[in-house]
């Protein structure tokens, strides 16, 4: 999987507090975003895990996989990433989530759960969530962007 740079820039929090809220905000991050990054937990053995479970519609958006442990996982445990490309699928897989945390949905036959999506330009993180702890970090001229739209409805 290619380096995905975190922004140095300051991150500002950004929740959408309903449904249109939510909405009005995806529309915005998926203009902008070129891909998206899901953890995938529990770690996958193989991709082929991913292509069986409810989420593959999604298999032809998958731009690359690799594997990751997050600072808050105990020792040993690692998930896995997939990096997807912006195309319709999961646009619109996106775009029928109630909110940007809503992803406790777990696959029933491979047990797996898509977690803590990260919008990516240019291969920089402009926009990353921790689902589990709702919090929402934007880049300051996302956030600028975002709210511009806000005040203007």
């Amino acid at each position: 999987m290619k380096d995905i740079i975190l922004s140095s820039r300051n991150f500002m929090d950004y929740i959408p507090k309903n449904q249109k809220e939510y909405r009005s905000f995806i529309r915005l991050i998926l203009k902008y975003a070129d891909t998206v990054c899901f953890t995938v937990r529990p770690f996958l053995d193989s991709l082929d895990e991913f292509r069986r479970s409810i989420w593959s519609a999604m298999r032809c958006s998958i731009a690359d996989y690799g594997f990751a442990q997050a600072a808050s996982d105990p020792k040993g445990v690692k998930s896995s990433l997939i990096l997807f490309k912006k195309d319709y699928c999961l646009c619109d897989f996106l775009q029928h989530k109630n909110g940007i945390f809503d992803f406790t949905e777990e696959d029933p036959g491979t047990g797996i759960r898509l977690d803590d999506p990260a919008f990516l330009k240019n291969g920089e993180v402009f926009l990353y969530t921790v689902t589990h702890g709702k919090m929402c970090a934007v880049t300051e001229d996302v956030c600028s962007r975002l709210l511009t739209v806000k005040e203007r409805k």
